[in-house]
């Protein structure tokens, strides 16, 4: 019985020092098609490298205070219409029957989102000729 009371009386103390109560205020984005940028490096050469490809988003309940002390979820929708966490890793095979994976992730700052995609195989490029209408939810958790 001892074991559970410390927990407790932390658990107690740590929650009745809340003077304010957390919110969550949710947002839904539609990425289309023509929205990616490419982030690029410059090679020696004069060549560009795609490092991947990014969409970013102004999302004002991104504040100083939810990055310090709130939190912010991001979620894929897929086709079925399941929230799937970011980051995010999806499966493919290409027309040679090479395996290589794309991976959805995102960065904040105050006031913006930004989704990132990238593939493992280091040809975003290409894959972005096939990337349809894609679906994010994002979550923010914070004292408003």
């Amino acid at each position: 019985m001892k074991k559970f009371i410390l927990p407790m009386l932390a658990a107690f103390v740590m929650l009745t020092g809340c003077s304010e109560k957390a919110r969550v205020i949710t947002s839904y984005y539609t990425v289309e098609k023509n929205q990616w940028e490419p982030a690029t490096t410059l090679n020696p050469d004069g060549t560009y490298t795609i490092n991947y490809y990014y969409s970013s988003w102004e999302n004002i309940d991104i504040t100083p205070d939810v990055i310090e002390e709130g939190v912010v979820l991001a979620y894929f929708l897929d086709a079925d219409g399941r929230d799937n966490p970011l980051p995010y890793t999806l499966h493919f095979v290409d027309n040679n029957g090479e395996y290589y994976q794309e991976r959805i992730e995102f960065d904040i700052e105050t006031g913006k989102i930004t989704f990132k995609i990238k593939d493992t195989d280091f040809n975003t490029a290409q894959s972005m000729n096939d990337i349809g209408t894609m679906k994010f939810k994002v979550s923010v958790i914070g004292n408003f």
